[in-house]
């Protein structure tokens, strides 16, 4: 990790980061499911499983410089938006005008942040390190 270029750092970050908030919301996210019959699952359950089975195996084999792991790394970076703006208004339950707010906030940011990901980890330093070298 030392030979880490700036992006790719950066993306660890985010990547953590991610990992953490899904570990901490996860309780909230397994008790937003209706357990009947009807539904024993929710859409809501299924994304946030799929992001977090993708957030370990790329952590996993962006860790290791696999190539995989450069796409990995980008697909990650393009979760902002989906995780910062859309998951807490499911899992909080905000009102329509509080959500409307929050949106408004959280969109800008989530596209700030993943443009700034993607950009990095397009540049040939970044792109260079997931060699498998």
């Amino acid at each position: 990790m030392r030979d880490a270029p700036l992006p790719v750092l950066l993306w660890f970050g985010w990547a953590f980061l991610l990992l953490a908030g899904t570990g901490i919301l996860l309780p909230r996210i397994v008790a937003f499911v209706d357990f009947s019959e009807k539904a024993p699952f929710s859409l809501l359950g299924l994304f946030m499983m799929l992001e977090l089975a993708a957030v370990l195996f790329g952590i996993t084999v962006a860790m290791q410089h696999k190539r995989i792991g450069h796409q990995f790394a980008i697909g990650i970076a393009a979760l902002a938006v989906p995780m910062l703006a859309g998951l807490p208004p499911a899992l909080f339950e905000l009102p329509p005008a509080a959500a409307g707010g929050w949106y408004a906030l959280m969109v800008p940011i989530g596209l700030a942040i993943s443009a700034i990901l993607i950009f990095g980890l397009l540049r040939p330093s970044a792109r260079a390190w997931f060699s498998e070298d």
